[in-house]
């Protein structure tokens, strides 16, 4: 995995982490400020509306009691009996026996309230009593409904006592009975009008509150739990609400409870939070309690706000990601990978041996400062590699000399020109004649690379047969190679090759030094395959052999200087580790290419490809060979 790569998945997991941390916090904390403040908002907007049903509350009770208070008055004349105004829906308004206040009307009491919103009529009785006569009146008290029609609101049952049975008190008690039926009639259709009035209003506003979107709804509850107004006029919906449901109410009607705030699961929709707070209003100094305002607010009225919220922070987080990722990828890059991975490639060359490889970064920086110090380091291995290739050639000179004459003296000693030696003295001679030769083969290797290194190592290019070469390889390689009983086959399918231009002593050299290797680590009983086709314009020869093959950690360093791989050393094999050096710079010269596949224990191919030149330019320049992957294993 590149530099690049590690950096930016790097960058995204711990900007991912980093951000995703934050950003939950943030929609944590507003998702906590939109549910209070849906909250909030919703108990400041019932708080109102609750004050002004408590003022209307206060309003219909307030008239209620001027009719309680004109009954009580009336009822103090004598000969009134008893004075009850029942209203339709069956509830005592006002009576003389105050302690049925509020209370349903008795079953006597309610056949007649029905017969009269039935019929519409007042009755009137005289019930013989004996010294006297009771009076009694029960006569509907009509509203209008906004129309032409009136309807029946109360009833009012007024009985009087006649002092006697005379005509005189007879007539006294009737009128009274009519004058007190005037007052209370009149006094009884105020409370219903205001009752009426106040209380459409009361639905009006719990209607009205479904505009803000976060009511379910709204219910009014008068004292006795008798549903006022409701959102939607649905009456009959909280008749399914449980027992303990319906006992917070009465905790909250009779003051045990001051205000109630629970959530509350409802069947087939979503969640709601019940808050019940009591209407109070004020009688002759003293708070009462009048009823309840529930409102029913919808958890997803805040659950969609911070749903949409928590999609709206994902989706700025993923796009805040990217951009953040790719605009410090981008500065890191061009500050950082970039950088490195110039520096990688100038330091594998100079690992490949180019030492003539230059940094240049100009920032003040780490990264700069790194590319002076590599520059420095390059510069004093430029200046060991001279003194080295000097020391080299002045040492390889000076050793040829020597080594020369030795060669001529045992030359001059094995032929016999300087006296006859003996059988055994001869077998030592040759000993020590092939050991020079060792000495001088290594001395011009030494040489060579030294000539390479200090571009001296001169190329002579002219049209040259390459079948002669291949004759010549072969025709070199049979001494040894049948000395180790190793075959040595040549597979030419290209053909009759036409001469081209190349350097046939320098390939000649670069092509034995292969096969004599392939040779060299084959066992005996194994082969040598040369392969020769053409590849376009190009001629590729191969060198295959059945050998102990090369480790696979060791394939780069093969053409190296003085490398030899672990596993041949211990076959005891001559070798100065030069070879495959001088073979990759020579076919580089030539402007081709050299790879090597290699399975140990398997063998080993080392494949050339040479282009075939048939014109040159007119200065013989040599065409320079790609060195980006050349030696490519």
């Amino acid at each position: 995995m590149s530099l690049g790569t590690k950096i930016n998945l790097t960058l995204v997991l711990v900007t991912s982490i980093v951000l995703t941390a934050a950003f939950w916090v943030i929609v944590g904390i507003e998702a906590a400020t939109i549910k209070d403040q849906v909250l909030s908002d919703s108990k400041v907007i019932t708080d109102i509306m609750r004050s002004d049903i408590e003022r209307m509350f206060g309003q219909v009770y307030g008239e209620q009691d001027r009719l309680q208070a004109g009954v009580d008055k009336l009822s103090k004349i004598e000969g009134v009996k008893r004075i009850n105004v029942a209203s339709i829906s069956g509830v005592y308004i006002a009576t003389t026996d105050q302690t049925l206040v509020g209370k349903k009307i008795t079953q006597e009491d309610a056949s007649f309230v029905e017969q009269i919103r039935l019929d519409g009529k007042t009755i009137d009785t005289k019930n013989d009593a004996g010294t006297f006569y009771l009076l009694n009146r029960r006569m509907p008290v009509r509203l209008s409904d906004g129309g032409d029609t009136l309807s029946i609101v109360d009833v009012v049952e007024i009985e009087v006592k006649t002092a006697s049975k005379s005509a005189v008190d007879i007539l006294g008690a009737q009128k009274l009975l009519h004058a007190i039926s005037v007052s209370i009639e009149q006094n009884a259709r105020s409370v219903a009008l205001l009752h009426n009035e106040d209380f459409k209003i009361i639905q009006n506003f719990t209607d009205e509150l479904m505009r803000f979107g976060f009511y379910k709804n709204l219910i009014v509850f008068d004292d006795k739990l008798s549903i006022v107004a409701i959102t939607g006029g649905k009456k009959s919906e909280p008749s399914n609400d449980t027992e303990e449901y319906k006992q917070l109410r009465e905790d909250v009607i009779t003051g045990k409870k001051q205000e109630v705030s629970i959530e509350h699961a409802v069947e087939g929709e979503n969640n709601v939070i019940v808050r019940m707070t009591p209407i109070r209003f004020l009688v002759n100094g003293k708070t009462e309690r009048a009823g309840i305002v529930e409102a029913h607010i919808l958890t997803s009225a805040y659950i969609d706000k911070i749903n949409s919220l928590q999609l709206r922070m994902i989706v700025i987080g993923i796009i805040f990601t990217i951009v953040l990722v790719i605009v410090i990828g981008i500065i890191l890059r061009i500050e950082v990978v970039e950088p490195i991975t110039r520096y990688s490639k100038i330091a594998k060359k100079v690992s490949d041996g180019d030492l003539n490889q230059v940094i240049e970064h100009t920032t003040d920086d780490e990264i700069g400062h790194f590319g002076d110090v590599f520059n420095s380091m390059v510069v004093n291995l430029r200046e060991l590699d001279r003194m080295k290739s000097d020391f080299l050639s002045v040492a390889a000179h000076q050793l040829r000399t020597p080594l020369s004459g030795v060669k001529w003296v045992l030359k001059l000693v094995l032929d016999g020109d300087l006296g006859v030696v003996s059988e055994a003295q001869k077998g030592m001679l040759t000993r020590g004649y092939e050991t020079n030769e060792k000495m001088i083969q290594l001395v011009n290797d030494l040489l060579n690379v030294s000539r390479i290194e200090n571009g001296k190592f001169g190329y002579d290019l002219q049209k040259n047969d390459f079948t002669v070469l291949l004759k010549t390889l072969v025709e070199n390689s049979k001494l040894v190679s049948s000395q180790r009983q190793i075959e040595v086959r040549l597979e030419n399918k290209a053909g009759n090759i036409p001469p081209f231009f190349f350097d046939f002593e320098k390939l000649l050299i670069a092509f034995q030094n292969l096969v004599d290797n392939a040779v060299k680590y084959t066992l005996p009983g194994g082969h040598v395959t040369i392969g020769v086709e053409y590849q376009g314009d190009y001629l590729q020869v191969k060198v295959s052999d059945t050998g102990v093959g090369v480790p696979k950690a060791e394939l780069p360093k093969l053409f190296s200087k003085f490398f030899r791989a672990s596993n041949v050393i211990h076959l005891q094999t001559d070798g100065s580790g030069l070879g495959l050096f001088i073979v990759k710079n020579i076919i580089l010269r030539h402007g081709g290419q050299i790879w090597i596949d290699s399975v140990e224990g398997k063998g080993t191919s080392i494949t050339v490809v040479i282009p075939i030149v048939m014109n040159l330019p007119e200065k013989k320049e040599l065409l320079e060979a790609p060195l980006g992957d050349t030696g490519t294993v």
